[in-house]
This record gives C-alpha cells, structure tokens and sequence, in this order.
C-alpha cells in the first residue's frame, strides 16, 4: 500500500477503501507498534512481545464482539442491504485506527520517560487510545455520509456502532491488561483478577487517586 493509497484511506474515500486484507494488515501491524511502545517501557522484552501481539488482539476482540450487534441494529432499522458497505467503513476506521496508533508510539515513549505516576500513565495510555478511536471514527463518518444522505436511519446506526465499541473496547482492553510493566507485579500476558473487576470502576479509582 503506497503513500497515496493511505491519503485516499484517511480521507474516507468510499469508491478506493483498500481490500479487506489490507485494512487488516494495517490495523494489526500498527497496533502492534504501539504495543511494543508500551511493554517495552519496563525494559522487559517478554512484556513488548506480549503487548505487541494484545493490542492488535484488543482491536480484533472489541470488533468480534461488537459486529453481532451492529448486524442486528441495522436489521432492526431495515438497513441490512447497506450492511456490507458498512462494514467497509468499519475496516477502514480500523485500518486508520492501526495507523494512528502507530503514529502514537512515540508519544507512548515519551509519556513513559515523563511520567512517574502509574496512575498517570494509565490514564495517559487511555487518552492516546481515545485519540487514535477519534481519527478511526472521522473516516467512518465519512464513510457513512452517503449511507446517511441516502436513509438518515443510518445516523442511528453509526451512534449505535460508536456506543457499542467505545463500551466493549474499555472492557477488553482491562481484561487483557497488563500492556506496561507494574513495580510488584510478575510477566505475564493477563493478571489472574483480569475477570474480577469492572474497568469503568477502576478508571474512576484512578482518577480519584490523583486529586489526594
């Protein structure tokens, strides 16, 4: 995929959405760069290898999770015949999700050089993410501007799309923690308490930990 391809991508041009394999590809090959960004903070390669291969797998989960969903959302607004160029949107937004992450790696290491705070660098972890989510989100916009000006029902459906994956995607990602490396904690590619806690209840806790 050359440069010029890439443009097209990230502008959402709907008539040149790179094939299926290729969106793949760049969502887990720039997925991964952030995540070896992320191990590779503690100096613990076992930790960038792991983390390398659990972001592109947080993405492939939370969309796994989430396309069910999405399927019976536009069944249910009578828009299953425009699911397919739908779902070109979706891996469009993931394949410029991949690339923005990518593009994030270096502030990752920064952040890691920067800040102390454990809490801090959680919450700086799920700012970046949240940025790389916005990019993604603009091309699916575009992509949906002629499924909308077609039938509006689609509006709902893309609101639907965004509440589902922001929701599932905070959750996975808890579960596959640890993405860094913690003082206390031992290698390992998920913690054993990964199915014991709620991942909104424990952000809520961090947040709170820095105002004391």
């Amino acid at each position: 995929m050359n440069g010029s391809a890439v443009e097209r991508l990230l502008r959402g041009d709907v008539d040149d959405t790179p094939s299926i394999r290729t969106c793949m590809v760049l969502a887990a090959v720039g997925s991964a760069a952030i995540g070896v960004a992320l191990g590779g903070s503690s100096g613990e390669w076992r930790l960038a290898v792991f983390a390398a291969v659990k972001v592109p797998l947080l993405l492939a989960v939370t969309t796994l999770f989430c396309v069910p969903s999405f399927w019976v959302v536009n069944s249910v607004l009578g828009l299953r015949d425009d699911f397919a160029a739908a779902m070109r949107g979706l891996l469009a937004a993931q394949a410029t999700l991949g690339l923005m992450l990518a593009a994030l790696a270096p502030m990752v290491v920064f952040c890691s050089a920067s800040v102390r705070d454990p809490y801090g660098l959680t919450l700086l972890d799920a700012g970046l993410f949240g940025v790389g989510t916005l990019a993604a989100q603009r091309v699916l916009a575009r992509h949906y501007q002629l499924l909308i000006a077609r039938d509006a029902r689609h509006r709902l459906a893309l609101r639907g799309w965004l509440v589902l994956y922001a929701f599932a995607g905070v959750q996975v990602a808890w579960v596959l923690r640890p993405f860094r490396g913690t003082e206390g904690f031992a290698v390992q590619f998920v913690r054993p308490e990964a199915f014991e806690q709620n991942a909104y209840v424990v952000l809520a806790e961090h947040v709170m930990r820095l105002f004391r």
